[in-house]
């Protein structure tokens, strides 16, 4: 458990229903995907820091080769809706007023955003722009925007996190008013990041997993009992996943109210 190294941080309220599901359950759905090499979690930071609040001993993880082409990181873009009909002057304004230089303009590529101060696009239906601003890093870059997240809240502006293809498709369609196109982090800022015990701001990647495993329902007691050994759990563990049915779902569905971009392998009873 403590060996583990986070790259996000995680947000109170998520943490704390998260653990009082896991306490009701008593039993954790899903493993944590971590890099078997850096020991850095790439998808269930929510997850470690709430059983560490159960006062867990262990986690179930699925370890993964992170270097491995197969597993692509992509991004959480910020799709912007408003509330109560704010025009598209007053959301650029607002995004000035937090102390961004904001100017029309697109980029050539996803790949020039976090470069050259360009910490972010803007993408609204009749034109685009470059949001600017000085940083060091990409953490700091994600810092800014997520002031630019927190300030758009603050305007009574709705903000969700979506893929870079649903976004785009958000707005084509007319169910959101602007996108907010973030950087994309390689592995290895990742790893640096995590292993130097800082974290990236909450959505900053979003990590396609191929054969993602999900449902694999460990109890709680295998977790958190002191007489039992790693042997001792790894064993039972391995156990009740062979007494469960092995259920492929192709990549595009929807488990849980999340779309899967990749196929995942559902573990039933």
């Amino acid at each position: 458990m403590n060996s583990l190294f986070l790259h996000e941080e995680t947000i109170p309220e998520v943490l704390e229903k998260l653990a009082a599901e896991i306490r009701m359950d008593e039993a954790l759905k899903h493993p944590v995907i971590v890099d078997e090499k850096s020991l850095v979690v790439l998808d269930g930071m929510h997850r470690v820091a709430a059983l560490k609040m159960l006062n867990c001993r262990r986690v179930p993880v699925c370890l993964v080769d992170y270097k491995n082409p197969s597993i692509i990181v992509g991004a959480w873009y910020r799709t912007i809706a408003s509330i109560n009909k704010h025009s598209a002057n007053e959301i650029l304004e607002e995004i000035r007023n937090l102390g961004f230089n904001v100017k029309k303009g697109d980029v050539k590529s996803v790949e020039e955003i976090g470069k050259n101060s360009i910490i972010a696009a803007l993408k609204m239906r009749e034109n685009s722009y470059l949001v600017c601003h000085v940083f060091e890093n990409l953490k700091e870059a994600y810092d800014h925007i997520k002031m630019i997240e927190d300030g758009l809240k603050q305007f009574n502006l709705q903000v969700n996190y979506e893929t870079e293809a649903d976004s785009f498709r958000k707005l084509r369609e007319g169910k959101v008013d602007a996108i907010l196109q973030t950087p994309r982090l390689s592995k290895e800022e990742i790893v640096k990041i995590a292993l130097s015990g800082k974290v990236f701001v909450h959505k900053a990647t979003r990590h396609v997993i191929p054969a993602r495993p999900l449902n694999v329902n460990v109890p709680l007691r295998l977790l958190t009992l002191p007489s039992l050994s790693l042997e001792e759990v790894n064993e039972e563990f391995r156990r009740m996943l062979m007494e469960k049915k092995l259920k492929m779902m192709p990549a595009g569905s929807y488990i849980e109210n999340r779309r899967y971009e990749e196929d995942v392998y559902l573990f039933e009873d």
